[in-house]
């Protein structure tokens, strides 16, 4: 894992034409984890003018030539860039953030926390030029545990379109490891909670839950990044994969109550 160099190292910013005034800027990044609805949000980020928020750019593989929700605006991701920006990092990362933030006044990307463990001097990047953060949490971690169980079924992250959609798909968790992966996901929440506060980078923490049962919780997110609501509701054309209930879709969701029925996860199930 690099070390972050000075702050005096990273690059400035690339010059435009014409620039855009540093105020006007709004560069933010959605902190999350895998399977908390952050495509959705994005996609929904991205209906709105002068917005271009971006997937996962920290993946450490190329993006796929399947079709994708981003496909057709798809920024390349970091490990793509190295002919551009070279592979010295931490030099190399902040060349990339900088030209990706270049692009507009409200540029956006997702960063998973695994990515940020791998790439530490993003948060010196995000310190230095005070990035926006929206922390999206998704609160049913069992909810999180069905979807990857889903992904894997189906072979895919989302539904672009209705006849995609997989008819009645169900999964089965494995109770002996599940208390200690929601414990996990539960954890990783509370890591990430205490960084915002403690590095008082400018954040706001919105719920996947909440989003989604009042689509008017999105002005709280588009107030705090800037962004004019234009009076209309959130909007997004990636679709639901999971449309039943918990026990719709886990095959074994008497066994998974079952274990879940003495610890503080029992609130999870439906």
């Amino acid at each position: 894992m690099s070390s972050p160099d000075r702050l005096t190292e990273l690059e400035p910013e690339p010059e435009g034409s014409p620039p855009i005034p540093a105020e006007a800027r709004a560069p933010f990044v959605v902190f999350t984890t895998q399977r908390s609805g952050s495509t959705w949000v994005m996609s929904v980020l991205n209906t709105y003018d002068d917005v271009n928020a971006q997937g996962e750019l920290f993946l450490s593989r190329p993006r796929s030539p399947e079709k994708r929700w981003d496909s057709d605006f798809a920024y390349s991701r970091y490990v793509e860039s190295k002919a551009e920006h070279g592979n010295i990092r931490p030099r190399s990362v902040f060349r990339y953030l900088d030209t990706f933030f270049a692009q507009g006044a409200h540029v956006g990307f997702k960063l998973m926390y695994d990515q940020l463990r791998a790439y530490p001097e993003i948060l010196v990047y995000l310190l230095h030029r005070r990035v926006r953060v929206v922390h999206l949490v998704r609160e049913n971690h069992l909810d999180v545990l069905i979807s990857f169980a889903l992904k894997r079924e189906i072979g895919r992250a989302h539904v672009l379109d209705a006849k995609d959609r997989p008819r009645e798909p169900t999964v089965e968790l494995p109770t002996a490891s599940l208390v200690r992966k929601l414990r996990r996901l539960q954890f990783k929440h509370d890591a990430a909670r205490r960084l915002l506060r403690t590095t008082r980078l400018p954040h706001v923490e919105v719920t996947y839950e909440e989003l989604v049962r009042d689509p008017g919780r999105f002005d709280r997110v588009l107030e705090f990044l800037g962004i004019s609501a234009d009076g209309r509701e959130p909007r997004s054309h990636i679709l639901k994969t999971r449309v039943g209930g918990q026990r719709d879709v886990v095959a074994n969701y008497e066994e998974v109550e079952r274990a879940l029925a003495s610890t503080r996860f029992a609130g999870l199930l439906e």
